[in-house]
């Protein structure tokens, strides 16, 4: 029986969590692996017995170094098959207390990086016809949290982003196939790696202590399995184990808190048409298109 061709992914942010995760799992299953992140000579030193190619990569590069990034991979096994955006930032802080900086980093980092890390191999994708572009979203891409407006706009803005692409795609480059996965809270190491902002705000003083306390609260009892999410993620991509045979949505939640927190957001959407369906199409004009 004729065996399946491995496949060749590129993926950011590879230190830990779900990016060390993808490293393991593909390479344990015979796909080439590309695994990039900041200072990778050191950071992802701990992935290069996977056998995977680790490539140095700062997603909030300028596109013009990120493009040449893309075509060195490309190159390495003679194209990429799935591209995966994991790369993120937290930083965690009030709007009031974040400076100009913190907010930008939050938005260079969790939306204009793998923006232009799609730009970057989409000349190659749209070129051969075929290809997967992975973005690994959030549940906070759905509900805004206090304290999380550096994190929870790019992811905002992503979505918007990829909803966008993919109906650009479906035109000029049908084939290439685009999923964004939000993920609720997962056993990562993302609480003890994000940035909290110096209190600067006296006003914010007991604000900051209940955002300090519910990070202590969650870190380490998240419900999410990283090892698991990543399986149904790469299932995802193939379309194998639990997709396959199956029509994907271009957003799949994943954990059952992100389930939850859909559920209720589109409950909310669903109430506020219903209570204010009557004011809302009183503004159209009696001549205008339709819905």
């Amino acid at each position: 029986m004729a065996t399946e061709s491995p496949q060749t992914w590129f993926i950011t942010g590879c230190s830990s969590g779900f990016g060390e995760g993808f490293v393991r799992q593909l390479r344990a299953a015979g796909d080439n692996v590309i695994a990039t992140g900041r200072n990778a000579e050191t950071k992802l030193a701990h992935l290069k017995d996977t056998g995977a190619v680790i490539m140095d990569l700062d997603v909030t590069e300028p596109l013009a170094e990120i493009a040449e990034k893309a075509k060195e991979a490309w190159s390495v096994f003679g194209g990429v098959d799935i591209v995966v955006n994991n790369a993120g930032a937290i930083i965690s802080g009030a709007l009031e207390e974040l400076t100009q900086e913190e907010l930008e980093t939050g938005i260079k980092t969790n939306f204009y990086g793998p923006l232009n890390v799609t730009k970057a191999f989409l000349p190659y994708l749209r070129e051969r016809g075929s290809g997967t572009l992975l973005y690994i979203g959030s549940i906070a891409g759905w509900q805004g949290n206090p304290g999380a407006i550096s994190y929870t706009s790019p992811k905002f803005a992503i979505a918007g982003a990829v909803e966008c692409l993919a109906k650009e795609l479906a035109v000029v480059a049908p084939a290439i196939k685009l999923l964004l996965v939000e993920p609720g809270y997962f056993h990562t190491a993302a609480f003890t790696k994000l940035y909290h902002v110096p209190p600067r705000l006296p006003a914010y003083a007991e604000f900051n202590a209940a955002s300090a306390a519910f990070e202590e609260r969650v870190n380490g009892h998240q419900p999410g399995d990283v090892e698991k999410g990543v399986q149904r993620m790469i299932e995802l991509a193939k379309g194998t184990g639990m997709a396959e045979g199956k029509t994907l949505p271009l957003r799949v939640p994943l954990g059952s808190d992100a389930v939850a927190g859909f559920r209720a957001k589109c409950e909310e959407g669903l109430k506020t048409c219903r209570e204010w369906e009557e004011m809302a199409k009183s503004t159209d004009k009696s001549t205008g298109l339709r819905a």
